[in-house]
C-alpha cells in the first residue's frame, strides 16, 4: 500500500473514532461494557473492552461529566485535526525528498500528540466520575503509545474507547 494511501486510511479511521456522543446512538451494543465482580481486569461483555472489574458504562457520567467531556472532546477534537494535518504535511515532505520538512512535521505531530494525551489525562483527573475518569486516563494512555507513524495508531482499541466516551458522555 503506498504512503498516500495508508495515510487516507488513518484518517478516515481517526476522523470516525474522534465523532461526537451525537454520532452514534448510545445503546449501540458495542459502546457497553460491562464486568462482573472478581473478573480479571481488561475482562468485558465485548471483545477487547478494558474495563475495570464492577463498572457498567451504560449510562452517561453524573457529576461534572458535562463539563469534562465537552473538554475531552474538544481536545480530542483538536489534537486529531493537530496531527492528521502534521502527518500529511509529513507524507507530502517524505514523498518531495524533504528530510528537514519531514523532520519538523514528525516533532510537530507527535507534539499534537502529546498535548492530546495530557489534555485528555487532565480532564480524567478532573472527573468525579469514576467511569469517566477511567475511559479518559485509557484515552489518555492509548494516543500517549502513538507515534507519528501511521502503524502505531491502534484504530480498533481508540474506536472502542471512543465508544464508551460517547456513552459516558451522552447528554
Amino acid at each position: 500500500m503506498s504512503r498516500a494511501r495508508a495515510l487516507a486510511v488513518v484518517v478516515a479511521l481517526l476522523l470516525v473514532g474522534a465523532g461526537c456522543s451525537a454520532d452514534r446512538p448510545s445503546a449501540a451494543p458495542s459502546a457497553s461494557v460491562s464486568t462482573s465482580p472478581g473478573a480479571p481486569a481488561g475482562a468485558a461483555g465485548s471483545p477487547g473492552a478494558q474495563g475495570s472489574p464492577g463498572v457498567t458504562e451504560t449510562g452517561p457520567a453524573a457529576g461534572n461529566a458535562k463539563e469534562v467531556c465537552a473538554a475531552a472532546l474538544a481536545a480530542g477534537g483538536k489534537g486529531v485535526t493537530t496531527f492528521l494535518v502534521e502527518l500529511s504535511k509529513m507524507a507530502e515532505a517524505a514523498g518531495k525528498g524533504d528530510g528537514k520538512g519531514e523532520y519538523e512535521a514528525r516533532q510537530k505531530a507527535e507534539a499534537a500528540l502529546a498535548t492530546w494525551a495530557n489534555s485528555v489525562k487532565e480532564q480524567a483527573a478532573k472527573a468525579t466520575d469514576a467511569r469517566l475518569r477511567t475511559v479518559l486516563t485509557e484515552i489518555g494512555d492509548e494516543v500517549g503509545t502513538m507515534r507519528a507513524d501511521i502503524g502505531s495508531v491502534d484504530s480498533a482499541k481508540l474506536d472502542q474507547l471512543q465508544q464508551r466516551l460517547d456513552t459516558l458522555c451522552a447528554a
